[in-house]
């Protein structure tokens, strides 16, 4: 799959990347208990969902130019 340059994909790979991020890097561990972990793993969980909402995306403009 080639991934395209466009400002529009480059920014959502970003904003997920981000996520994904605080998800990782906030104190406390995703394993433990405790509002922090609650909260890296709502984090994680939004990166992820950004990331495959982009996928999907991507796809469906390539299905649109296709036809």
């Amino acid at each position: 799959m080639n991934l395209p340059h466009s400002p529009s994909f480059i920014r959502d790979v970003v904003i997920a990347g981000g996520f994904v991020a605080i998800g990782i890097l906030a104190p406390g561990s995703p394993i433990e208990g405790g509002f922090d972990a609650h909260l890296g793993g709502i984090s994680l969980g939004l990166g992820l969902g950004w990331l495959i909402k982009s996928c999907i995306d991507l796809k469906g403009k390539r299905h649109v130019q296709s036809l």
